[in-house]
């Protein structure tokens, strides 16, 4: 293949068109299984106690945390979708001068997509800033145009780093933007957009001027093509809640802190389902998945001014880890070795269902106790309601499913 003959332009329109064609057809079954009425019914309840709590909150309340919380991630973390390949180590390596068009096209768009979440959170942020800013508070259009370019900064940033030879200059440069992300941040906020601009001026030089005597690749290709197989495995886990994705990948973390759980599995063969399947959830990304949904649900009731809201932030934690856990069940759909061996199919969905309901209660436990420290004594009752719900999700409703899914395969 000739140089002359790859027009990269071409290249990433293609990719592109094909991603989407290919996204949009995951995103139909998301829609047939009503899972954006959903997302609308919880926009649309979230709001009303959104204005219900803000009528109530005193305007000297810290929400400099919660502002902290939601932009601070969303604008240090600034992957480059590039839709590379693993081949393109190979094939493109000898026009990676020529890639300047098929980057610049790649940047755009995650521009656009990660401004536009960036846009819904300072719309989700404005009523509260306002709220507790009073008088002081800044332009909205000034403030917003601000996050906007602190996207930008980070996203050159991001790219910047993705040509670093040493892992530990890569390393050392995120820990630094994540850093004086949430300093710029928090002068925004606290204090006025002169300060936070100058303050970000100087944090952007000083990055400058450390990158200058990184040692740099033309184009990070190992690194990027990395980075552009997690993206999709994400987006392939979340089509997978919906449908089965053949493409996705599974990827295995020891975690020796907390495998060592499955010795309480007792050894023999009726147990054999809640061995392996306890082993894939300890190991794969579905048990970080819930770890952060749990963490991130402790965080929200703490902070949460109202009673009621704690209550309803306790059962949406609580149902959000049903809808990923239920994914446990896909794990080994493809593992032939399992019909090898002399196992009870009966069995599976049982141990599937139980598995899913010892780790809701460990949630339940868990969020039960930000909940009491900040609530009465009667809002005991939200974990036993937990408890009992459950109970009958886990051991009728998933256990039917469950097996309706083996019939289905055998």
């Amino acid at each position: 293949m000739k140089n002359m003959d790859v027009n990269t332009q071409i290249l990433w329109q293609q990719r592109f068109e094909r991603y989407m064609k290919e996204s949009m057809g995951y995103w139909q079954y998301a829609a047939r299984s009503n899972f954006l009425g959903f997302m609308l019914f919880l926009v649309i309840i979230s709001s009303y106690y959104y204005a219900k709590i803000l009528q109530r909150l005193p305007t000297n309340y810290p929400y400099i945390w919660i502002v902290l919380l939601l932009l601070v991630p969303l604008l240090s973390s600034s992957p480059i979708r590039t839709l590379l390949r693993h081949a393109d180590r190979m094939f493109l390596l000898r026009i990676e001068h020529r890639m300047g068009t098929y980057f610049r096209n790649a940047f755009i768009y995650s521009f656009a997509l990660q401004a536009f979440w960036t846009l819904i959170a300072w719309v989700v942020l404005w009523p509260l800033y306002h709220h507790c800013a009073g008088n002081a508070v800044q332009p909205i259009w000034l403030m917003l145009g601000f996050l906007i370019l602190m996207k930008a900064a980070n996203l050159l940033g991001s790219w910047q780093e993705s040509r670093f030879a040493d892992h530990r200059v890569r390393m050392a440069s995120i820990t630094f933007r994540w850093l004086g992300t949430l300093v710029v941040v928090y002068l925004q906020f606290q204090s006025n957009l002169l300060w936070a601009s100058g303050t970000a001026l100087i944090l952007i030089l000083i990055w400058l001027s450390a990158a200058y005597f990184a040692s740099k690749f033309l184009i990070g290709w190992d690194y990027l093509i990395a980075k552009e197989k997690q993206q999709q495995a994400r987006l392939y886990a979340f089509f997978n809640w919906f449908v089965d994705v053949p493409q996705l990948g599974t990827r295995i973390t020891r975690r020796r802190w907390i495998s060592g759980i499955t010795r309480w599995v007792p050894f023999k063969q009726d147990a054999t389902y809640m061995y392996i399947y306890t082993k894939t959830l300890l190991r794969t990304e579905l048990f970080t998945i819930v770890l952060r949904i749990t963490l991130i649900g402790m965080l929200a009731i703490f902070v949460s001014s109202s009673e009621l809201a704690r209550g309803v932030i306790f059962f949406v934690v609580i149902l959000i880890s049903i809808v990923q856990l239920t994914s446990l069940a896909r794990a080994h759909r493809y593992t032939f070795w399992l019909e090898m061996y002399p196992l009870n199919r009966n069995l599976r969905a049982g141990a599937l269902a139980f598995l899913v309901w010892c780790v809701l209660l460990a949630q339940t436990c868990v969020l039960a106790i930000p909940l009491l420290i900040r609530s009465s004594l009667s809002y005991a009752l939200v974990p036993l309601l937990s408890v009992a719900m459950i109970s009958f999700i886990c051991g009728i409703v998933l256990r039917r499913k469950f097996h309706a899914a083996d019939s289905l395969q055998t």
